[in-house]
């Protein structure tokens, strides 16, 4: 009796954390845009030291900018 519990309430979490995985997963897909640095596959730390010409705030601000996310 004390086995079927332990089973079934193993059971509801490994669903529920399932169902939090698919969330993530649909809340990543329906968001238009993403940060320019994520887009190329870069840290936002990456990015922003790939960035000569600018100034630290200025170069931070463009690899946040928003750009659409490619499919």
């Amino acid at each position: 009796m004390l086995l079927n519990r332990a089973i079934i309430a193993a059971l509801i979490v490994a669903v529920a954390a399932f169902l939090m995985y698919l969330a993530a997963l649909a809340r990543a897909a329906l968001s238009p845009n993403e940060s320019y640095a994520a887009s190329i596959g870069l840290t936002l730390d990456q990015c922003v030291a790939a960035q000569d010409g600018l100034s630290a705030e200025a170069a931070r601000l463009y690899c946040r900018r928003p750009v659409p996310k490619r499919l």
